[in-house]
């Protein structure tokens, strides 16, 4: 496969990432309510709860949607702008913006599944947290000869 069609995949990759993390933060940030998962895993009725449970339940929810949506606004940025003009530094920063969201939910989402027996979308959560992985494995940073800087030149000095 030529190093081109790697980064094209590389790019879809992170780019559906972006979108996909966006989009989960928006219906988390924005929920009025825990989702019916967390529900199910609670294993009370919701209406059961305290009222200050209930709000600190969805806060919780709320917050884990912004956390989801600055991942996806960043990586989206990254992927336009640095990676889009192959600085590899950007390669390493998506996979630091991304990784430990990504792989936490994956990780989260499975343990409160198999806790809880609730029907928690664990496996998207997976598929996402691969998807990432290879999409940055993909990416390529274009090498220094074609940045226009020579392969053996000493780093620029700082004033």
């Amino acid at each position: 496969m030529s190093r081109s069609a790697r980064n094209t995949i590389g790019v879809v990759c992170i780019g559906l990432i972006s979108l996909v993390e966006i989009g989960l933060g928006i219906v988390y940030f924005t929920s009025p309510t825990v989702m019916p998962y967390h529900q199910e895993a609670l294993g009370v009725d919701w209406a059961r709860l305290e009222p200050g449970v209930r709000t600190m339940l969805v806060t919780l929810v709320n917050g884990y949607g912004s956390t989801h949506f600055a991942v996806g606004v960043a990586l989206g940025v990254l992927l336009f702008f640095p990676l889009r003009r192959g600085e590899r530094w950007a390669r390493w920063a998506a996979l630091a913006i991304g990784f430990p969201v990504l792989a936490a939910t994956a990780h989260l989402s499975a343990r409160l599944a198999l806790a809880t027996g609730a029907g928690v979308p664990w496996f998207g959560a997976v598929v996402l947290l691969l998807l990432f992985i290879l999409g940055v494995a993909l990416v390529q940073p274009r090498a220094a000869a074609e940045q226009g800087v020579a392969a053996d030149a000493p780093p620029a000095k700082r004033v």
